[in-house]
Parts: structure tokens; sequence; C-alpha cells
């Protein structure tokens, strides 16, 4: 499944049209999504690179030898995760225009979840030694 997907930060400034690979929503549970997000980061594996209206006002910061966030600068809006000097993201699913046929599909970075939630629904779960090989094989 490919669809083309939209959405934006909270005031508007930055826009993006990209194609995800599915409708399936992954959470991470790192200790550094937490901090980023204020809780739990939940985003959507994209092919290639998001188009970007309002670039200039997209902050972005490297938070890992691998790992680099991109936010609104005016909102402080949570855009992305893309892997460091390459045109792979993640988007998040917070950002998009519309959610409706999403589904959370899985959870990595299982093993720093928070004990103060759970999800009803079942959910893959992964470790993030399990999960990050896909997210830096060029191949994904």
């Amino acid at each position: 499944m490919s669809e083309v997907i939209k959405g934006h930060c909270l005031c508007g400034a930055v826009t993006f049209t990209a194609v995800a690979k599915s409708h399936d929503v992954t959470v991470c549970h790192c200790s550094m999504c937490n901090r980023w997000s204020g809780g739990l980061l939940l985003f959507l594996d994209i092919e290639g690179s998001p188009v970007f209206a309002g670039a200039e006002s997209i902050a972005i910061y490297r938070s890992s030898a691998t790992g680099e966030r991109g936010f609104c600068k005016i909102c402080g809006s949570s855009l992305f995760w893309r892997v460091v000097g390459e045109d792979r993201y993640t988007l998040s699913a917070g950002a998009l225009d519309d959610n409706a046929a999403l589904r959370l599909a899985t959870e990595i970075y299982f093993e720093d979840k928070p004990s103060y939630y759970e999800f009803a629904n079942p959910t893959a779960k992964q470790t993030g030694e399990e999960a990050m090989p896909y997210y830096l094989t060029k191949d994904n």
C-alpha cells in the first residue's frame, strides 16, 4: 500500500506531502522520544522524502549519532525523525491532516516504556536493538 498523505504543524507554517508505506503507526517509547514529545512518539514510515512547504521554519536537532529530529521553529510541533545525513524519514502521525485510516501496529523500544500507560489493542513489540536495524538499513 502506498498512499499520499498530507500534514502540517500546529501553526501551519510548515506543511508536507509524502507517500506512506502503510496505515500502520509505530509508537516509540525511547527516552529521547519521551522527552521530545512529552510522552511517546507516534509515527508513520514513508517512502522517500517528504515535500515540505515552509521548510525555512523547520529546525533540526541531532539527537544521537544516528538520528535527527525536525520540528517547527515557530510552534515547536514535532514533524519528523530521520537518519543523519540521509533522506530517510518517519513522520509524526499527529501532524497528519487525515488520520482516519491509521492503526496502531507496533511499539518499539518497548523496554523503555514507562509503567504509567498501556494500550488496549494488541501490538507487535520490539526492543530498540530489534527495531533500529530496520531504520538504519538503506533498503527500507
